[in-house]
């Protein structure tokens, strides 16, 4: 309900209407409607939008959602919230998340205008464009579910949605530069050349095939959806008072806007002007392209993606214009209209800039990789293979046969000197801890291509001090270690100096269900005493191994079985630490060992 509150307001003065006549007309017209005897009915108006006011209404439990045009003089053309109605309806019955729509009144004695009913749909909407509420793990699944979102829009035949005669058709680009011009030529409170000469050079570059007949949304960004609660998964598009059949090169151009947003403009008055490559888990650019290609089937248009790029900020700045004409007149749905005359300008500044530009970005080709690695993953990821080729499968050899040889001799767990001249070597020419981006500044993505590089050869991950468990252990250590626990542990082995294990599954229990464990860990003073047994301990077995991270349950009666459990770091000379055996997967030596947990002893409090 909070916030419900935070986005509506009360009817503003304005825009009010006789709301017992709704009512009785809602009654009358719409089925279960009046299903709640005794509830009135409630009104609010929704902050957001600057175009068709929308409220939001409430009878009993039953809530709506309603559209109407603004009233008083309109521009020509504009506010047909009829065609929203149709297209909801046609994408509705299609599966594609729109609001359910549920009836259109043209009897204009009922509010003073035209409207449409839709079911009010429970989500989030977010007004920020970098998103500061959610993680940055989130941030980029949201914007990559915007992206299959519009691939999916663009996806539809409009034949078998029966919309073929809901736009003209071909032409459209053409059509988009004369009637924009129009547009802000009608609403203009002041002459801005940068808008004349966008207006010219786009009239001059139209692309040579401006016939494609796609539906297209017009206006898709990040507030009009509506995302599920918990799941970054969209469930409603809204507003589709622009939709048309068109390019949806324009809807995508549209869409990816920010990361072209002039830094010195607020991006459309809500949100921060910081560039989208400063935002943490902002998926780049290229990624976003690549995953509408790949869900749509088709590949961008590289040689008219200018003119679509300035087309948007022609377009943005048009739109802008007719707000601030509405606010003069005193009929705009918006209470913060009056601040986007001062965008105008910057804004067709920029789709002057961009327009000219000889290379905006590097489109992809094809619809090929579904992601796409930085300018320092590929730099290094070419790296990697070379030093793959070049130092570690010519070595492959010399590294099995020792192993044969020692297989069944505690020398089994040194390792050659081979690998160690090769950490040195790769540790010298920088390929070194590559899976963690606060040393190495590789995305997650860019170090998935060169782990599926590495583990080409099965030594090859511990050449680039990449290898498990001591990568988990590091990044444990790198997040949550205190100083004095990243000195003594997470430095050397940052560094390759020591190895570490990690000690969870145990052998009586099925401990892939965590709540079955039994290892225990109980405070004593400023200790801790671990009491428990453990295998398949990855990394125990090496003579290197001088840390290990155990994971044993801290019970505590008031607590949830589920929050009962801790890791504790155990360094392996603690007295009570006892090495059994290495186990064998199908009959074949493993890094695995069992642990003879039977009295961790006192492991100091760190």
């Amino acid at each position: 309900m909070a916030a419900l509150e935070a986005d509506t307001s009360a009817v503003r003065d304005k825009h009010k209407f006789d709301e017992s006549k709704l009512d009785d007309y809602l009654s009358l017209h719409l089925p279960g409607f009046s299903s709640s005897p005794g509830a009135a009915l409630s009104v609010r108006q929704y902050r957001s939008g600057q175009s068709n006011p929308t409220f939001f209404l409430q009878k009993g439990e039953k809530k709506f959602v309603l559209r109407k045009k603004p009233h008083g003089l309109l521009l020509p053309g504009a506010h047909r919230i009829e065609r929203e109605y149709e297209v909801q309806k046609a994408l509705f019955s299609n599966g594609f998340p729109v609001p359910r729509p549920l009836l259109y009144c043209n009897d204009k004695a009922v509010i003073g205008t035209e409207f449409y009913l839709m079911e009010h749909v429970q989500g989030r909407i977010f007004r920020d464009v970098t998103l500061p509420e959610v993680t940055p793990a989130e941030r980029s699944a949201l914007y990559v579910a915007l992206s299959e979102t519009l691939a999916q829009l663009h996806s539809f035949n409009i034949h078998t949605l029966n919309l073929s005669g809901y736009g003209k058709g071909k032409g459209y680009c053409q059509r988009q530069v004369t009637t924009w011009k129009k547009q802000y030529e009608r609403a203009a409170h002041k002459d801005i050349p940068a808008m004349n000469q966008l207006a010219d050079w786009l009239i001059r570059n139209v692309p040579s095939n401006d016939n494609e007949e796609t539906l297209i949304h017009g206006d898709y960004r990040i507030d009009n959806i509506i995302f599920h609660q918990t799941e970054a998964r969209v469930i409603a598009v809204l507003d589709w008072e622009l939709s048309t059949i068109g390019h949806p090169m324009s809807d995508l151009a549209y869409f990816t806007s920010p990361y072209f947003w002039p830094r010195n403009v607020q991006f459309l008055g809500r949100g921060s002007n910081k560039s989208f490559t400063d935002v943490e888990g902002m998926p780049a650019f290229e990624d976003l392209l690549n995953i509408y290609n790949r869900c749509h089937g088709a590949s961008s248009q590289k040689d008219d993606w200018n003119f679509f790029l300035a087309l948007t900020f022609f377009k943005l700045a048009g739109i802008l214009q007719g707000i601030h004409a509405r606010f003069l007149l005193g009929n705009s749905s918006g209470e913060n209209a009056s601040i986007f005359a001062d965008m105008v300008q910057p804004l067709a500044e920029n789709g002057l800039r961009l327009a000219k530009r000889e290379k905006t970005v590097e489109l992809p080709n094809s619809p090929g990789e579904l992601f796409l690695l930085s300018a320092k993953g590929q730099r290094v990821l070419q790296q990697v293979k070379q030093f793959m080729q070049q130092h570690i499968l010519p070595s492959q050899q010399e590294v099995l046969e020792y192993y044969t040889k020692h297989e069944n001799s505690p020398l089994r767990w040194s390792k050659p000197l081979v690998i160690e001249k090769l950490k040195e070597l790769a540790k010298a020419e920088g390929l070194w801890n590559l899976f963690l981006p606060a040393v190495s500044g590789l995305t997650q993505t860019d170090y998935a291509f060169i782990a599926e590089e590495t583990g080409k050869c099965f030594f090859a991950p511990e050449v680039f001090n990449c290898q498990a468990p001591d990568t988990g252990n590091m990044e444990v250590l790198h997040m949550y270690g205190t100083e004095e626990q990243k000195k003594q542990w997470l430095e050397p082995l940052l560094e390759g100096k020591i190895q570490s294990c990690f000690c969870m599954t145990e052998p009586d229990v099925a401990s892939s269900d965590a709540t079955n464990m039994e290892c225990s860990i109980k405070r004593d003073g400023d200790s801790y005493i671990v009491n428990g047994k453990k295998w398949w301990s990855s990394g125990a077995g090496n003579f290197n191994c001088k840390i290990a991270i155990v994971m044993g349950k801290t019970e505590n009666a008031s607590s949830s079985r589920y929050k009962q459990h801790s890791m504790i770091l155990v360094p392996m000379d603690t007295k009570g630490v006892e090495i059994i055996r290495a186990l064998k997967v199908f009959g074949y030596e493993d890094t695995h060992m069992e642990d003879t947990l039977s009295a961790f002893q006192k492991c100091k409090s760190s």
